[in-house]
């Protein structure tokens, strides 16, 4: 399966956008956004972390992403940190203004813990949604709503994989040494493209861009599994032939 990235594209993680609680009716594309109390921390659906869980989730109750100017998502992930529980569909994404918001695809139980991905419509608005279906419905820690960026070539061969420590050795007066473990190693990712085109690079740069560089987290797809990472530096590029370009990029995994 090819590789690929889901980055916020939305500014779904910045401060001037509203990320509001309620519940959705009527049918689309009629649909109503009414806000209300309705799920426990449902601000933990967009807090760059998947440690920690949203809760009281009942059938209906949505969560609007509502952005500071229209932006577009092609793309939706939602994280479990165990069995999602629910069937069939049981989180619709949606975009739209209340009253005229229109369904744009689901995602189904997750059986154990990790990364849901659906493609959306490729769609723009200026407030995206998240309803829950079928419930109960447990273990949602994180809701990534983006684009999704797929690689027009796969990565070189040369992959490399890497481990940072979270250590710190001190020594005493008598030269002892002693290990404080602040938390597990992170794993960093350098992937590297020989041969890539002017579409391409200026596709690496809107995710740089968007991704603010190490400031935001996001989801890489390496072909068999999903790892949420953040970037280790900017992107640099050079260009090998005429509008060819070369790159490396390099990501370090996030504990959470």
């Amino acid at each position: 399966m090819a590789s690929f990235i889901v980055y916020d594209s939305i500014n779904m993680y910045r401060s001037d956008n509203d990320i509001n609680e309620g519940t959705l009716s009527g049918s689309s594309p009629t649909q109503t956004f009414a806000e209300s109390n309705v799920i426990d921390s449902h601000e933990r659906s967009a807090d760059q972390s998947i440690g920690t869980t949203l809760t009281a989730i009942n059938s209906g109750d949505t969560i609007q992403y509502a952005l500071g100017s229209s932006a577009t998502a092609n793309c939706g992930a939602v994280y479990f940190t165990g069995a999602s529980g629910g069937s069939g569909s049981i989180i619709r994404f949606l975009k739209g203004d209340s009253g005229s918001i229109t369904n744009l695809e689901t995602i189904t139980p997750a059986t154990e813990a990790g990364w849901k991905v659906a493609d959306l419509t490729s769609s723009t608005s200026s407030k995206f949604y998240a309803k829950f279906l079928n419930t109960p419905i447990s273990n949602v820690a994180e809701i990534l709503i983006g684009k999704k960026l797929n690689f027009e070539v796969e990565p070189d061969a040369n992959v490399q994989e890497s481990f940072e420590s979270q250590n710190i050795i001190t020594r005493s007066l008598g030269g002892t040494e002693y290990a404080l473990n602040t938390s597990d190693p992170q794993k960093i990712f350098t992937i590297s493209f020989g041969n890539i085109s002017q579409t391409f690079k200026n596709d690496l740069i809107t995710f740089m861009e968007n991704s603010k560089i190490e400031a935001k987290k996001f989801l890489y797809f390496d072909g068999s599994a999903y790892h949420w990472c953040r970037l280790s530096g900017p992107i640099s590029f050079s260009e090998v032939a005429d509008s060819r370009y070369s790159c490396s990029i390099t990501m370090r995994q996030q504990i959470q």
